[in-house]
């Protein structure tokens, strides 16, 4: 992140069509092209949410509604055996093309983005020598973590 300015990055572009269902296509994570719906839902608890699926049918993630500074957008999660670790993005409308959307991604702050490490340590350790019984095998090394 250069300037402390975060790049923002469209990695798809969806249309609506009259039911309210996205079609378009996801790009840019390096599995492809992938042609993905959003579908409108609604919650046991009465709250709308849009429910990814992958060309295939399998789902691939969900969308949430979400406002910031007068601007009504989807908080999108997407996630697939594919992927090291699930993508956040969110879903705008177009400013120019009505009923057009984008899918747009940031990375994270690196200062989020580090985790504290842990280090196993993983000694072998031999057995207390005890008396064998005639025609018993010595226990094996444990292993202790």
């Amino acid at each position: 992140m250069k300037n402390g300015k975060k790049n923002s990055i469209k990695i798809g572009t969806f249309a609506a069509d009259k039911k309210g269902v996205m079609h378009g296509k996801i790009y840019g994570l390096g599995l492809g092209i992938i042609p993905v719906t959003f579908e409108p839902q609604t919650s046991k608890e009465g709250k709308s949410y849009l429910r990814l699926f992958a060309d295939e049918g399998y789902e691939i993630g969900a969308a949430f509604p979400r406002e910031a500074n007068g601007l009504n957008y989807h908080s999108v999660s997407l996630d697939s055996p594919m992927l090291p670790a699930p993508v956040n993005a969110a879903l705008f409308p177009d400013k120019e093309n009505t009923g057009t959307f984008n899918l747009v991604w940031n990375r994270q702050d690196e200062q989020k983005d580090l985790k504290a490490e842990a280090t196993v340590n993983v000694n072998v350790q031999q057995p207390q020598q005890t008396q064998q019984t005639p025609g018993r095998r010595s226990a094996s090394p444990t292993l202790a973590l």
